[in-house]
């Protein structure tokens, strides 16, 4: 049998390991498309702009996303190059590991690297190994089967071949049951597996990179964004790329204008990272030259598999490729140099050991790519003839997915614009998509032309849009403006989308237009858009949409206002809560509420006072949400209004602010004429749940209506042990003549748990309503004392049958260990009524205390009793064999005295006793005594030596068939 996994200490090393990591960690959102599902009832109408099927874009923080959506299955995780998907599943495996920790039941996160051609069971193992576990795969897969894993699978895109994304595909499919969250660069690199759930890694959003920045540069980060300003989305939108982008900066002062400039300035300043650390001879001079050369060569892979890359290669062949390169140029002593630049690589730049320690690879995979694009870089200046023909340079290069970011960064760094316009236009011809991309990355000033060449091509409108979104530079949005007068509202919509994706200040003109628009998609995604320029332009014209005829557009405008979260909207937001249309108001105040500021308290004050209640509900959930002192002493003025509506609206906001100024006014309106305002305080004080609500609880207590009296005795409960004070309150409402009500007060006596209770509970046990009964029995229970039992066994004899079930049960819980003796001197007592419910309690507790008492029951004057007793012993030695085997000797003494189903019963028990001592009991041929009558047969043991038994024989009369058994050791 194998030895179970420690999995307490693999999950401490999980732990552990992250401490040191814990700083890489960046907040990002991911995004997935939800479908929308059209109302039956609706399906029949015609298609119009409010009806149409639609999907909704469901936005989350990207652990809360993983949370939600491996729940329901298996989920695969789509980012960009340098999106933190690797330090994403990294950071949900230590979480992972902590809850599991913490609760032993969970299933154990286990994280995988796809680039190795490790299968997966073989790298699970390799993940057990960093602990210090030694498990076979084997024990993997039963581990699989019984559900015990949960897998982090990163890099679909970077596995090294064709049959190892096969053998993943089979893995999937064979283990349904096993939760997988699957990590890919690009849906056309590997696929999806069949997996329908899939996240899509978001850009980070303006105030994530702003949040970023002065993290990372305190004292630079305001000069970064200044000088960056909208282009710091297109440069640098990955956590990946912000990093580097804010170590550049630090130490030059310079800002790329390229993601290719990114690259390169960051490969020159990497020693200044490292410090200067002593390396080989001419090592420094010739690094630059020697790592574009490894990338190219292991991207090329195998000549047989020209689409497969490698991401990992051994290090004796890095050793022979940098010596081939050393040894063209004339280096002496190629072989030695190789294995020390080799490790020189390893030890001070962007090389790393991979997962198999006799491999290596690059730090990330953009490092790889970067360096193969200067290769390529390399070919074009010095006019090989892969790179000149125009053939050649489609068959070997734009043809394959592996060679896209190389290409794309070599475009970056190419300064000659004709070369690079004729790269692009080449794509074009292999994959418009693809042409797309690469026109976005050529250098600033060639954009022009390239972009136009994609806005010149004659396709239809959506693929138009689709293709200038994929260019990704605002040099595109003038073609994308051009398009918002398109009939079609899909393009149109499209058009918005691609827009707030580019996020440059150059769309605000025209998406300010598309708010307006007839079709509500198209103003969403308009609105949407906005919220992600974030700028004061579009501030400015949201501004004048609050005042649009169009209500929709209002609305649209107040939302996305709120996402910005602008101080400088909230003048006109404040109006727009009076607005005629009611979804209008709301939009304004949710986001009046997420502006969150003090500036809008005393406008909001006033509308609390609004003689529309809509409006003044509104107003004070909005003050609810900031929470500020100042909402609180605003609202504390309005709690003795004369309207109703204003006091109902004002303990939901002290409610939602839960400080304890809030309670003092919420006391103050327990006792309130209008019974909804009475309820939502009752409301809002359970949902604070603190001691200081206590009073104002009691006090609601006695209200008239069992709804407030319900929720009050819930907030009670919930606040557990510390509301004693409202245990008389409380024993009072378990006679209510609502029955929910009484229920509702038993479970609130059982929360706070206070034996103080017992007496008041125990003087209803004969009250003549049943439900009142089942109340006591119910808050007995759950308070579980000793002292509950003489009362609850009054009423295992009760008249009705739900009644003496539930105090069985009751008795049954409460009888832990230290009860057990109290409850066995009360079936011992001649008083107590149905001792036989008794023995099947104890019989249920199954404790060996429990066991010399059923001992005493078997000399009960009463048969039934005997024989209930000896079928309890019977029957806890079935299940429990250990509490009973010590007690053999005694078993075997009270054989000769019983007779009957006692007899076949503690036989029973017997044997259970015997096989836990490894005592065998063999079964011998019937002796002639035992056949003088079918009725009345004896029945013979002879018992041999048994531990410290002794042996002799015990005949024993009853109505079974007679046996002879033996019962001795093993030798």
């Amino acid at each position: 049998m194998a030895t179970p996994v420690d999995f307490p200490k693999y999950l401490q090393s999980l732990v552990e390991s992250y401490k040191k990591q814990q700083h890489l960690y960046t907040l990002t959102d991911l995004q997935v498309e939800v479908r929308v599902e059209i109302p039956l009832e609706d399906r029949s109408q015609p298609r119009s702009a409010e009806n149409k099927p639609e999907t909704k874009i469901d936005r989350l923080e990207v652990l809360a996303g993983l949370r939600k959506y491996v729940s329901q299955g298996n989920v695969l995780l789509v980012g960009k190059p340098g999106s933190g998907k690797s330090t994403v599943l990294q950071r949900f495996r230590w979480e992972l590991a902590l809850k599991a920790l913490k609760e032993g039941d969970r299933q154990i996160p286990v994280l995988v690297q796809l680039r190795s051609d490790r299968s997966i069971l073989e790298a699970i193992c390799a993940e057990f190994r960093q602990a210090k576990l030694k498990v076979s795969p084997e024990e993997v897969d039963d581990l699989l089967l019984d559900g015990r894993l949960l897998l982090l699978l990163d890099g679909v895109n970077e596995m090294p071949s064709q049959q190892r994304r096969q053998d993943l595909q089979l893995f999937h499919d064979d283990n349904p049951d096993t939760p997988m969250i699957f990590t890919t660069r690009d849906l056309a690199l590997g696929g999806f597996l069949g997996i329908e759930q899939q996240l899509e890694m978001c850009a980070l959003t303006q105030p994530q990179m702003r949040e970023f920045v002065h993290k990372h540069l305190p004292q630079h980060g305001d000069s970064l964004l200044q000088q960056l300003r909208d282009r710091l989305r297109e440069i640098a939108e990955t956590p990946l790329l912000l990093w580097m982008m804010c170590e550049v900066f630090e130490n030059t002062g310079e800002i790329p204008q390229s993601k290719g400039e990114l690259f390169q300035k960051f490969d020159r300043q990497y020693d200044e990272f490292k410090g200067c650390i002593p390396v080989s001879d001419d090592f420094r001079r010739f690094k630059s030259d020697i790592l574009p050369q490894l990338a190219f060569v292991m991207l090329q892979g195998d000549l047989q598999q020209p689409t497969e890359g490698l991401v990992a290669i051994s290090r004796d062949r890095a050793e022979r490729i940098l010596e081939g390169w050393l040894g063209d140029r004339g280096v002496l002593d190629a072989p030695t140099k190789a294995k020390e630049w080799l490790e020189d690589l390893l030890e001070h730049h962007l090389l790393q050991v991979a997962a198999k320690p006799e491999e290596i690879e690059f730090h990330h995979q953009l490092f790889q790519e970067y360096y193969a694009g200067r290769a390529l870089q390399k070919l074009l200046v010095e006019r090989h003839d892969d790179a000149i023909y125009d053939r050649r340079l489609q068959h070997f290069y734009l043809n394959y997915f592996k060679w896209t970011e190389p290409l794309a960064f070599m475009l970056s760094l190419l300064g000659d614009e004709v070369q690079a316009v004729r790269v692009v236009r080449l794509a074009l011809d292999v994959d418009l998509m693809l042409g797309a991309r690469l026109a976005g990355e050529v250098q600033r000033e060639f954009q022009k032309r390239t972009v136009g060449l994609v806005d010149g091509l004659d396709v239809p409108g959506w693929l138009k849009v689709a293709l200038l979104g994929e260019v990704q530079s605002d040099v595109a949005i003038p073609g994308l403006l051009k398009l918002l007068e398109d009939s079609n509202w899909k393009v149109r919509s499209s058009v918005a989308y691609t827009l707030g994706k580019i996020g440059s200040e150059a769309a605000i003109a025209g998406l300010l237009k598309l708010v307006k628009d007839s079709d509500h998609d198209v103003r969403k995604n308009a609105v949407n858009a906005l919220e992600k320029i974030d700028s004061e332009a579009a501030i400015s014209g949201l501004l004048k949409l609050t005042k649009n005829s169009d209500s929709n557009v209002r609305s649209k405008a107040a939302d996305a206002l709120g996402k910005i979260t602008s101080k400088a909207a909230i003048s006109e937001l404040l109006k727009l809560i009076k607005d005629s249309d009611p979804d209008v108001r709301i939009s304004a105040a949710d986001a009046l509420g997420e502006i969150g500021s003090d500036e809008a308290i005393p406008g909001l004050l006033k509308l609390a006072k609004n003689s529309d209640s809509d409006v003044g509900w509104i107003a004070a959930d909005v003050l609810g949400q900031i929470g500020s002192e100042a909402a609180t002493i605003g609202l504390l003025k309005l709690v003795k209004d004369s309207d109703p509506d204003v006091r109902l609206s004002v303990a939901y906001a002290l409610g939602e602010i839960g400080s304890e100024k809030a309670i003092l006014g919420l006391v103050q309106l327990v006792q309130d004429s209008d019974l909804d305002v009475r309820w939502i305080v009752a409301n809002a004080l359970y949902e604070i749940g603190s001691e200081e609500t206590i009073p104002g609880l009691i006090k609601l207590l006695q209200d008239l209506n069992p709804d407030v009296c319900s929720m009050a005795a819930d907030a009670l409960g919930a606040i557990g042990y510390e509301a004693e004070a409202a245990i008389p309150g409380l024993i009072k409402l378990i006679e209510h003549s609502d029955p929910d009500v009484g229920w509702v007060a038993a479970d609130a006596l059982g929360e706070i748990s206070s034996e103080e209770a017992i007496p008041g509970l125990l003087k209803l046990l004969k009250n003549s309503n049943k439900n009142v009964r089942l109340n006591v029995i119910y808050a007995l229970e759950k308070i579980g004392s000793e002292e509950s039992i003489p009362g609850l066994l009054q009423l295992v004899e009760d008249s009705d049958p739900d009644v003496r079930e539930m105090a069985g049960d009751a008795l049954e819980n409460i009888c832990y260990e230290s009860a057990i003796f109290k409850l066995i001197e009360l079936v011992e007592d001649s008083g107590c009524a149905l001792p036989l419910s008794m023995v099947d309690i104890l019989e249920k507790i199954g404790s060996e205390p429990t066991i010399p008492g059923l001992f005493e029951l078997l000399e009960d004057s009463d048969s039934d009793v005997r024989s209930s007793a000896a079928n309890a012993i019977a029957n806890i030695a079935k299940q429990h064999t250990e509490k009973v085997a010590p007690h053999l000797p005694h078993l075997l003494t009270l054989i000769p005295s019983k007779s009957g189903t006692e007899v076949h019963r503690l036989i029973l028990a017997i044997q259970a006793a015997c096989k836990y001592y490894n005592y065998p009991i063999r079964q011998l041929s019937l002796t002639p005594e035992s056949t003088k009558t079918n009725n009345s047969a004896g029945q013979t043991f002879n018992i041999e030596k048994v531990g410290n038994l002794n042996t002799g024989t015990v005949n024993v009369k009853g109505d079974q068939v007679g046996t002879q058994q033996n019962i001795h050791p093993k030798n």
